[in-house]
């Protein structure tokens, strides 16, 4: 490894030997000649004298701007801005010369029009490269709603019951504000935390990964991101809010969010606390406010936003800090969210094994459960531009997470004749504490020549985990429906263990010709990871714990290494079309040393070659597809790979495997956009398909008898053992397509979504393959109205049916239907009195006997708007007002189909108080300063 890193630190050392002697870039500011105040957005552009572009940029907040580095010689700079005259500026640069700071002030350009007004309205969708932008001004929320309230009628965005977003049919991994991070530890709370008011833009984005933005290469790390860009007028000042609410059996909900917002620095904080189920930061509910009749969310507007599963309270504080300095190069993000959680269950579970040509098996087990949860995390993220050519990114993130668990359980198990099995009853006591560090630095440099990059990334990480689990269970396995033994299993684990790792990159790019570039790359990566578990029963005589068990300790440790090459090849020309196409060869190992309780060393090693290949067309400015296709490998896990038998539940007995292949995987996706500006109308579909040679799945063996796994390890009678093994011929597709309109002559908003899928699923059953192939198509309908702030309402329906075949039983079929119809309504009428209403019906077919449910759940308030400006209300909210609350859930695999059914919070009333601040370039709070949202068009702004 020595020699690996030494060429790794002669490129850095001769990278800042290059940033020693760079020239100084060229600097400015563009002002207003009158008001002497910064231009924002002001378009500068450095030409030669032959009115060749060199360098095109936009002003800041402040009207800063700062071009790239360029050589010697005589150049016109051309500055451009709406409504006033343009500026032109001859530059002569010598190679020994500084060339300064240059204000330029532009003269404003007066027009007049003897009685004309003209208002050019923004379209309202808007397709740029790999963002399609909505005007946030075509979508009507309440006065004072959150910015969820606004996102969720995008076309083509779901946010679920747990605050989870889904944008086009992909989960979304980051919420930014202006371009910048918010909240990164937890995405979710950007949306619980803005006011939908100041809101100007929704920006949904295909993101590339910022090395792969660098240096204009794909390197397969995308993920789908929400930009929220905000009114230029609400990027100073301070907003927030602040709610409390109380209720029978000591039910309450409190909170509240505070925003200061001055130009780039930027300072929020949230709190919460309530024993309602709300855990991600909601407050609607607090007060059946804003929000209460604008929710979409199905299970949240019950009162439940942790999935629905138990009773939970829930304390939190996080905070987020953005800023600039040193002429807005340095730019600081930092965000810290301390969060405790505490859950009590209560779950009927129903699960039939398929077993081929064995009888199925069917399984009912009843469970209690109660855990507490603390976490800390914090993130921080520093952008440095040494000059307009060189920037340096580091990421440091930090977490620690402490759970605590008891678990109670009865189960047992039959034969479809009602044949008893097995049977069980077993109480488990948890507790375990996670500590994880990792950071990045990244060094990105612009050479000389257009295209001609380099850039080199650093990443580290060092975790540790420790665990204490209890185990006591009597267990009694069944023959000819009679008793022929009972097995007790007492004893008590602990487990530690470390990892840590380091990985690195280097890449290079190269133009060939105008519209050709090449690019290399190198990478290297170790691991290693180590788990210590040990195992003492408890001595049936005394009570008291005996000696280590050997058969249920392990001490392991595992070494993963790969170094990885490879050429990248791209023909691209600006706004038409990009092809891409690369190898890479990958050369990985990994190494196993078991020291306990034999000392055993594995081994084994892989050569992959990795292609991959991108397209992306423009039909036009409102029209493109994108084409990709990528092979990547995965690593097994330490868990998957220690060979440590774990019988904490004596009828679901578990190891590893040190055998363990990594997988290797083939990924196709292809994306079409299309948006019409004038009209709003939006058409998003993609397709994705994934296929993995060597996939890791569990292989479980079903005793038809008591089995002995290992010495003194005797498996009973329909009991499982697991263990991970590498299997080909999985792979899934799924289709997605939304469409959005409005309806004008109705003022409403329209929203489409369709979603298919196949999955082909594999495993292995007592030694033979098993596979399921499931399909499912789901479709959502959304309405949403544009009547203006005072009325708004919103009806959604959404279907899903499922249908399962296995293959170990081709008798069986299992076709599943569920289907949620809600509308939701609020409206506000004569001096602030405000009601609103929550419907939702929820149906289920297919499911096991006495799960097909179908029930209505009715949230409903009735407040009054209070203060001037109307930026407090009280309220009475009443949660499931029927008293229908319940949870019924379906799973599949190739092995099992399991439906459930968990405790869930019912009807509760609130009386609650809510005050909106809002407070913007220094005057008050009120519609005049982010106040209600009316769907209508804004100027003046």
């Amino acid at each position: 490894m020595r020699h690996i890193y030494k060429p790794f630190l002669l490129s850095v050392c001769f990278l800042i030997t290059v940033s020693i002697f760079a020239q100084e870039p060229i600097k400015g500011r563009v002002i207003d000649s009158i008001a002497n105040t910064g231009l924002q957005g002001a378009n500068i552009r450095l030409l030669t004298i032959k009115d060749s572009l060199v360098d095109q940029r936009s002003t800041s907040d402040s009207g800063k701007f700062q071009l790239k580095q360029v050589p010697a010689g005589q150049y016109r700079l051309q500055v451009n801005y709406l409504g006033y005259h343009t500026a032109v500026i001859r530059i002569d640069l010598s190679a020994a010369s500084d060339p300064g700071q240059f204000t330029i002030r532009l003269l404003p350009e007066y027009r007049t029009l003897d009685e004309v007004a003209v208002i050019a309205a923004s379209p309202v969708a808007v397709l740029k490269g790999d963002t399609t932008e909505f005007d946030a001004a075509a979508f009507s929320t309440e006065p004072y709603a959150d910015a969820d309230a606004l996102v969720m009628q995008i076309p083509g965005v779901e946010i679920d019951e747990e605050g989870n977003v889904k944008a086009q049919g992909e989960d979304v991994q980051r919420i930014i504000v202006d371009g910048k991070e918010f909240f990164s530890t937890d995405p979710r709370i950007a949306l619980k935390t803005l006011p939908a008011d100041i809101i100007d833009k929704i920006q949904l984005i295909d993101e590339q990964s910022e090395q792969a933005q660098f240096s204009g290469f794909d390197d397969g790390q995308r993920r789908k991101v929400i930009n929220i860009v905000t009114r230029p007028d609400r990027r100073k000042g301070y907003f927030g809010r602040v709610a409390t609410g109380y209720g029978a059996a000591n039910r309450y909900n409190a909170g509240g969010n505070l925003n200061s917002f001055d130009g780039n620095r930027r300072i929020t904080v949230f709190a919460v606390s309530n024993n309602v189920n709300q855990s991600d930061f909601s407050m609607a509910g607090i007060a059946g406010g804003e929000e209460q009749g604008r929710n979409n969310r199905g299970q949240r507007s019950r009162g439940n936003s942790v999935g629905n599963r138990g009773l939970s309270n829930t304390h939190s504080v996080s905070t987020n800090f953005n800023d600039e300095w040193l002429d807005e190069r340095l730019a600081i993000n930092a965000n810290y969210a301390f969060n405790s959680t505490g859950n009590e269950t209560n779950s009927l579970t129903n699960r039939e094994y398929l077993i081929g040509a064995n009888a199925n098996q069917f399984n009912t087990q009843l469970q209690e459960s109660g855990s507490v949860n603390y976490s800390h995390r914090a993130n921080v993220r520093m952008q440095f531009d040494i000059d307009s050519n060189q920037r340096i990114d580091f990421r440091p993130n930090f977490s620690f997470q402490q759970h605590n668990r008891n678990t109670f359980s009865n189960n047992h198990t039959t034969l479809g004749n009602d044949d008893p099995v097995n049977a069980s009853v077993r109480n488990n006591d948890n507790e375990n504490s996670n500590f994880n560090f990792n950071g990045s630095l990244d060094y990105r440099l612009r050479l000389g020549k257009r295209g001609r990059t380099v850039s080199l990334s650093a990443n580290g990480s060092a975790n540790s985990n420790n665990g204490l689990a209890l185990t006591h269970s009597l267990n009694e396995f069944f023959e000819d429906q009679l008793v022929n033994r009972v097995d007790t299993v007492s004893n008590r684990s602990y487990t530690d263990g470390y990892g840590n790792g380091i990985t690195g990159r280097l890449a290079y790019t190269e133009p060939l010709w105008q519209h050709s570039r090449v690019q290399a790359n190198y990478s290297v990566r170790n691991t290693a990871s180590y788990s210590n578990r040990e195992t003492f029963d408890f001595l049936a005589e005394t009570g008291q714990l005996g000696e280590l068990n050997r058969r249920l300790s392990n001490e392991f440790r595992n070494d993963y290494t790969y170094q990885s090459g490879g050429l990248s090849f791209q023909v691209a020309k600006r706004d038409s079309f990009r092809v891409e196409v690369g190898m890479d060869f990958q050369d990985a190992r990994i190494r196993n040393n078991r020291t306990f309780p034999d000392a055993v060393k594995t081994g084994s090693h892989f050569t992959s070659y990795l292609p991959n290949a991108t397209l992306s067309y423009n039909f036009s400015r409102d029209k493109k597809i994108d084409i990709n296709y990528r092979a990547a490998t995965n690593a097994p896990s330490i868990n998957q790979l220690q060979d440590v038998i774990n019988n904490q539940n004596p009828l679901n007995i578990r190891t590893g495997n040190t055998d363990l292949k990594q997988e290797y995987g083939h990924r196709f996706g292809l994306r079409y956009n299309s948006v019409q500006r004038e009209s709003g109308r939006n058409f998003s579909a993609s397709v994705n398909a994934d296929f993995t040679n060597n996939r890791i799945v569990n292989s479980t063996f079903i005793a038809a008898a008591d089995t002995l796994i290992a010495p003194d390890i005797l498996l009973g009678a329909g009991g499982q053992f697991t263990r991970p093994e590498n299997i080909s011929g999985y792979y899934s597709v799924r289709g997605d397509a939304t469409y959005g309109a409005p309806i004008k002559p109705l003022k409403v908003n329209i929203n489409l979504r369709t979603a298919v899928y196949h999955n082909h699923d594999i495993g292995l059953t007592n030694q033979k393959e098993t596979f399921s192939n499931s399909y499912g198509i789901s479709q959502r309908v959304g309405v949403n109205s544009r009547f203006g702030p005072h009325l708004v309402v919103g009806l959604s329906y959404a279907g899903n049916y499922s249908v399962v075949r296995n293959n170990t039983n081709g008798e069986l079929s299992y076709n599943a239907y569920n289907q949620i119809i809600r509308n939701d309504l609020a409206y506000t009428f004569w001096k602030g009195i405000r009601v609103a209403s929550s419907l939702y019906y929820n149906y289920n077919q297919g499911l096991a006997d006495g799960y097909n449910q179908q029930f209505i759940l009715w949230n409903a308030s009735i407040g009054k708007k209070l203060m001037q400006r109307q930026e407090a209300e009280i309220a009475l909210s009443a949660f499931d007002l029927l008293n229908r609350n319940t949870n019924v859930s379906r799973s599949i695999s190739e092995r099992y189909i399991q439906d459930s059914q968990n405790n869930a919070l019912q009807r509760y009333f609130l009386l609650s108080f809510t005050y909106n601040l809002r407070n913007f370039g220094g005057r008050g709070a009120g519609s005049g300063a982010g106040g209600p949202r009316d769907g209508g068009r804004r100027f003046g702004n």
